[in-house]
């Protein structure tokens, strides 16, 4: 049996990820696609414009088999976190036999030197990394740098720059780290780049334009970039967008104020400050993160570091719930295909990781531990559902009621 991983977010699920999953199900000779998403919260510290259930669906309906969610909060952490937590899960279920992601690059010979290096930090490594940060940039434009310092840049070309070439490298590192069987494979991204804002007939756009599409409510726009059988499905799903966050966020803001920030999740000493100083300023979701970032802190870690805000995660119960539960405590499913019920059965056999079919049941799956963690992921996503219900003047979905995607 030939089994397929692919570690996504899917948000929204449009033409070119159905491409990648028809590519992996092909190049890798795959007889099921196992998908690891993003639950209702995504890398970039943001809620998921459509929630976690429709986006398994839509996932079911371009062509994977089964869709599990990857473990909260590291689908919210930065990129080493969010590829160990997707890794993980994809080699406890014990079946899986090849891991496909997309890249800039194309080259996984190229990804798989970076990801040595990220491993090794061998010494020109290490001292250039640690010259561009004391030079104030950001980590990722540092690493970049030391990854030329040492002669591993693709060609001369920044293959560290590119978000998918570096979740790609920390892919591969993951599974070297875990010892995996797993084999790595890339297929060359192609159309819009990831942040692209455009959309051209004939190529594919990128999540980003399409997030954009849907709040600009240009529904005929997405012709040709959502799959069709998906239309449907996201046309009548309530959306959220990040700016939805904002009154929830200041609130967070201002009761926490008294306390301070410093002991929350990627609050640092300095951050920490800046936001006690312009607590009363208010603002839009995205006012606050340009009230905070600098030179040293980008978009994407201020942005995390207040959806942890938002969601009351302290850094010590991050670093107590990787002690106790690693970053795969277990696998929730979220969707599969009927057709793959033989997958199901080799998981239970062969697999290592609790499958949660029914979130009301897993405190008598899982240890103390990681119950503890499985519970302040529902409650993140009760938060998301509150917030859509009161943009919508709906009555919040009780995440334990929610029933399995089942094709």
């Amino acid at each position: 049996m030939n089994v397929t991983g692919i570690i996504a977010e899917y948000n929204p699920l449009h033409a070119g990820h159905r491409h990648h999953l028809a590519q992996a199900r092909r190049e890798t000779d795959a007889d099921y696609l196992v998908v690891v998403m993003s639950g209702d919260y995504v890398q970039r510290g943001e809620p998921a414009v459509a929630g976690k259930h429709v986006r398994a669906r839509m996932a079911l309906l371009a062509g994977a088999d089964l869709v599990l969610e990857l473990p909260f909060p590291y689908a919210f952490a930065a990129a080493g976190e969010f590829a160990a937590s997707g890794a993980e899960v994809l080699h406890r279920l014990g079946v899986v036999t090849a891991l496909s992601f997309g890249s800039e690059s194309g080259d996984i010979r190229a990804l798989k030197r970076a990801a040595d290096l990220l491993a090794q930090e061998p010494e020109a490594y290490r001292l250039a990394l640690r010259d561009g940060l004391a030079e104030g940039l950001t980590f990722p434009a540092a690493r970049q740098r030391a990854l030329e310092a040492s002669g591993e840049a693709n060609g001369g070309t920044s293959l560290l720059a590119s978000p998918n070439n570096i979740l790609g490298a920390e892919y591969i590192r993951a599974l070297n780290q875990l010892d995996s069987p797993i084999l790595p494979h890339t297929i060359p991204r192609s159309g819009e780049g990831y942040h692209s804002g455009a959309v051209r007939e004939g190529a594919f756009a990128s999540a980003t334009a399409i997030r954009q599409l849907l709040k600009n409510g240009d529904p005929a726009a997405l012709a040709g970039q959502i799959p069709e059988e998906c239309l449907p499905l996201l046309a009548q799903e309530p959306l959220l967008f990040p700016e939805d966050f904002s009154q929830i966020l200041n609130y967070a803001v201002l009761s926490r104020l008294p306390q301070g920030y410093g002991c929350i999740q990627g609050f640092s000493r300095e951050l920490s400050d800046r936001l006690t100083d312009l607590a009363a300023a208010g603002g839009s979701w995205q006012e606050r993160i340009l009230q905070l970032k600098t030179k040293n802190y980008t978009y994407t870690r201020v942005s995390r570091a207040l959806l942890c805000l938002v969601l009351g995660i302290c850094r010590e119960d991050v670093l107590s719930w990787k002690e106790n539960c690693g970053f795969a405590p277990c696998a929730r499913i979220l969707g599969f295909k009927r057709t793959a019920a033989p997958l199901l059965s080799a998981i239970k056999k062969r697999g290592d990781i609790p499958l949660i079919s029914k979130a009301a049941d897993a405190g008598s799956q899982l240890s103390p531990q990681a119950a503890h963690l499985f519970r302040r992921g529902m409650l993140a996503s009760q938060i998301r559902s509150s917030v859509l219900a009161g943009k919508y003047n709906l009555a919040p979905a009780n995440e334990y009621r929610r029933q399995i995607q089942i094709l």
